[in-house]
């Protein structure tokens, strides 16, 4: 039985969650929607380079026009417009209530990927998002709603990114994962751009501070091998699979920040991150409990 896709998820969840820890190491001095920008770019030289090198020119030049368009959207629902709409978000309703908000992923993408994509969610699977929704918001209790713009910008992004999967998925049943990572990067880069114009923030493009070598490299490297793994995953595996277990990246985090700098974890915070934990194990089995009964059917 080929449990790639799971593989995969989990190993996106590890990335995700050591890139949160660095992030929080390295960028704290640089506005994040200019750095988002900065760093996206650096990425989509990279992957473009990287692209004109290899044999995916050859796919490039017999894309449809049908996928062209997918791509495009991917762009600019992925990599472009969310995350104007994140982090002007965040700068009104804080990013401990913004990041939790943007958890509820897996939610959104259940909701859209059941009725458009006809993916299953068997029983277990069920008992591991509802654990997964008590670890988040009613044991960690560390989220208070704000009604504010603030919120619905950072829902609508979240909303975004969950369609995002959606096309993603259909994409990749014909269209590579590299292709569909720099498309992500590359046709987001104006909206990216946009934002930064309407928010008074280009100035901050050629600020010193903004080129930090050391925290646009940490970044990109993650950034890349996180859409790597995270697309290459959604391509072999069912997208709530792969959405639910990136709610495990913060255990990751946590594990990192204590292990590392010896920040204490609460008794609370412990809790939490332990039935994130069982909830992400009962997706994990559901899944490959499901796989195994199509296999002897």
């Amino acid at each position: 039985m080929n449990n790639k896709g799971i593989i995969l998820a989990l190993v996106t969840a590890l990335i995700s969650g050591i890139s949160i820890f660095s992030n929080a190491l390295f960028v704290n001095q640089i506005d994040p929607l200019v750095f988002a920008l900065l760093r996206n770019g650096a990425v989509a030289i990279l992957l473009t380079t990287i692209i004109c090198l290899s044999r995916q020119m050859v796919e490039i030049h017999h894309l449809t026009r049908k996928q062209w368009g997918m791509l495009v959207l991917i762009g600019i629902i992925g990599g472009g417009i969310p995350f104007a709409m994140f982090f002007s978000g965040l700068s009104i309703v804080g990013a401990l209530n913004g990041n939790i908000l943007q958890k509820t992923l897996f939610l959104w993408v259940a909701l859209f990927a059941v009725p458009v994509l006809r993916e299953k969610i068997s029983k277990l699977q069920l008992a591991g998002y509802l654990t997964l929704f008590i670890g988040m918001f009613v044991i960690s209790g560390t989220y208070a709603l704000i009604p504010s713009v603030g919120t619905a910008l950072v829902v609508g992004a979240t909303v975004l990114w969950a369609v995002e999967h959606i096309v993603a998925k259909v994409t990749l049943a014909t269209v590579s994962p590299l292709l569909v990572s720099w498309a992500r990067m590359v046709f987001g880069l104006p909206c990216l751009f946009a934002a930064c114009l309407i928010t008074g923030k280009t100035g901050l493009l050629v600020h010193p501070a903004s080129f930090a070598i050391m925290p646009l490299l940490v970044s990109s490297i993650f950034l890349i091998g996180y859409m790597s793994s995270w697309y290459r995953a959604m391509k072999y595996a069912p997208v709530t699979l792969v959405s639910s277990v990136l709610v495990f990246a913060p255990v990751v985090t946590a594990i990192l920040s204590s292990g590392i700098f010896h920040k204490a974890i609460t008794t609370g915070q412990l809790i939490t991150y332990m039935i994130l934990t069982v909830g992400t194990i009962l997706i994990v089995i559901g899944e490959v409990r499901r796989k195994q009964h199509l296999i002897h059917i």
